[in-house]
């Protein structure tokens, strides 16, 4: 219900190396980057509205992986 808080948390690892940055997207727009853990970004007072998000990580090789989106809908009181 609006005016949302809307955390998100990126768990994210590289195999062979290190995390160089997580971006984060609300609706396919850059909201946000982090270069170090923990990877979470809180949103405040959301307004009414649908929202994806989604992250994308890059490795210190510069691979990059998308994870998948999560839909979130912010509803008003009424």
């Amino acid at each position: 219900v609006a005016p949302a808080t809307i955390i998100i948390e990126a768990q994210v690892s590289d195999a062979d190396g290190a995390i160089a940055k997580v971006e984060f997207y609300q609706n396919n727009f850059k909201i946000g980057e982090m270069s170090s853990a923990p990877y979470i970004m809180t949103l405040n007072n959301m307004n009414v509205g649908d929202f994806t998000y989604y992250v994308v990580a890059t490795d210190n090789d510069g691979m990059t992986t998308t994870s998948s989106s999560v839909s979130i809908s912010v509803n008003s009181l009424t």
